[in-house]
């Protein structure tokens, strides 16, 4: 379920370059989820400023923490950070999906203390579906994930 309450499948992303990476908005930490966030601002925002850049990407945030991080939520979130609906979803679900798409790019996380620990994965996948590459950690910059969107956006597109 999106930030605005609707169904959302990663299927909907086909014939796009998509970023998709997992946050929870109430990560303690500066530079793991408000810094994936804030760099997630700042590549829609190079993006989007490209003369004769790519149109068919979107970015994806998925928060592993649903009990908290509701569609309501999330939209503030988003807004706080510029998130552009048509550009950059900000999504939630069952947590055994969640867990599913997670694992399927090395993310982990867990209850620890009374919060949430994890490890950062943000994936790159071309619009015909394929992985194009994952960004382990923290230490990618914006700069890093616009080119790659843009290298993915013309990658295997659909025919």
């Amino acid at each position: 379920t999106n930030q605005l309450g609707q169904a959302v499948t990663t299927s909907q992303f086909r014939g796009q370059a998509l970023a998709i990476t997992f946050i929870f908005t109430r990560c303690p930490f500066p530079t793991f989820c408000p810094r994936t966030m804030e760099n997630f601002a700042e590549t829609q925002r190079k993006l989007l400023a490209l003369a004769n850049g790519p149109t068919n990407w979107h970015l994806l945030t998925i928060s592993f923490d649903p009990a908290f991080d509701t569609p309501a939520v999330l939209k503030a979130y988003g807004e706080t950070h510029r998130a552009d609906p048509r550009r950059w979803t900000l999504a939630t679900g069952a947590l055994i999906d969640i867990t599913a798409i997670a694992e399927q790019f090395g993310l982990t996380f867990w209850s620890e203390d009374g919060g949430i620990s994890h490890n950062l994965r943000t994936a790159v996948i071309a619009p015909a579906g394929r992985v194009r590459r994952i960004f382990i950690g923290n230490k990618w910059t914006s700069a890093e994930l616009a080119a790659e969107m843009v290298k993915a956006a013309s990658d295997g597109a659909l025919k």
